[in-house]
């Protein structure tokens, strides 16, 4: 007589099936991974070698990604003074200045969206970046030594009256120009994709820089040859005291230990782009990061001052480069090798 299966039969082989489904998702899932990390890792390192060589043949190093909002890098801070940091402040519906935080709603740059899909930078590198205000010698030294004239700034906002971004579209009452599409965040711009704008680099504009006082903003800065040791302070029991971290103590320290580190992205529009022989015949980004937010490689450029006093010059560096979730190399590396 012929046996057929059991239910409860069928419904272990079911479930097998779905244990080894669920296993063999989760390694290629795995390995898509640790695959996207290895390649990002090797852009890394090529993006480094390539400014470097471009630099080394003579060339200018022009329209970097800004990594603050259009529009609101113009001016210090609530009493800022040039050459100085602002350790906390960050972006926020009510238009602060601060750091990039995907395109914007409605035309309107200081009204950030929040949404999922444009969450501008990603968390990691949110972490280690603070404000900083660029003295008049240092935008000079910006402009004069290194040739960085204009950085692009995120926006996904078209001013019409300057007729910023002819190509986009624009409202309807604003004609000539317009054909009613407001171009944001809900039309599909993303991180990579929001309009840019060119701003020149003059002193008082705010830039990001890498946060000195953050635990692994100063693993950076010792990764390119900082180290930053005299601000930690430890209270009697021998803990660190995290609000020992003094503010004037911290810029003190940064000018006699090379200079601030400041940063920018490698976007299509830098100079360096478009050179086969010295220099990138593209921009890379990391794959691995989700398209939501800014997946381009941070480009490290050292401000560091030569002399005292009227005499003092500035002398910008590159420094090095980092990926799109404030991880040098190193530390990309231990990543990759730990997946």
């Amino acid at each position: 007589m012929k046996k057929g299966f059991t239910l409860i039969e069928l419904l272990m082989v079911v479930a097998i099936i779905a244990i080894i489904s669920t296993l063999a998702v989760s390694k290629i899932g795995g390995v898509k991974e640790s695959s996207a990390r290895k390649i990002s890792l090797a852009n890394q390192a090529a993006v480094e070698r390539g400014i470097s060589a471009f630099l080394v043949s003579g060339g200018r190093l022009n329209r970097l990604d800004s990594l603050i909002y259009a529009g609101e890098g113009g001016a210090p801070l609530f009493g800022m003074k040039e050459g100085d940091f602002d350790f906390d402040t960050v972006s926020t519906a009510q238009g602060r200045e601060g750091l990039y935080l995907g395109p914007s709603a409605e035309g309107s740059s200081t009204d950030i969206i929040r949404e999922e899909q444009n969450s501008g930078l990603t968390p990691g590198l949110n972490k280690v970046l603070c404000l900083y205000t660029l003295s008049k010698k240092q935008a000079e030294a910006l402009n004069t030594r290194l040739g960085l004239k204009y950085v692009m700034a995120h926006t996904a906002f078209a001013d019409v009256d300057q007729m910023t971004y002819p190509s986009l579209h624009y409202p309807k009452d604003r004609a000539p120009y317009g054909d009613g599409t407001v171009p944001n965040a809900a039309n599909g711009l993303d991180a990579n994709t929001s309009a840019m704008v060119a701003t020149i680099v003059t002193n008082g504009m705010i830039v990001a820089a890498i946060n000195p006082r953050n635990d692994i903003g100063r693993t950076i800065y010792q990764a390119m040859g900082q180290e930053l040791l005299s601000t930690e302070n430890y209270d009697y029991q021998g803990n660190r005291n995290n609000a020992a971290y003094d503010e004037n103590e911290v810029r003190s320290e940064i000018i006699s230990k090379g200079g601030p580190l400041i940063a920018f992205g490698l976007g299509d529009n830098c100079s360096v782009i478009g050179k086969a022989n010295a220099g990138l015949e593209s921009a890379p980004y990391a794959s691995y990061a989700q398209k939501r937010f800014y997946s381009r490689y941070i480009v490290l450029i050292r401000l560091r001052t030569v002399g005292e006093g009227s005499i003092a010059q500035v002398i910008p560096e590159f420094a090095g480069v980092l990926d799109c979730c404030g991880n040098t190399i190193r530390a990309a590396q231990s990543i990759v090798r730990s997946m």
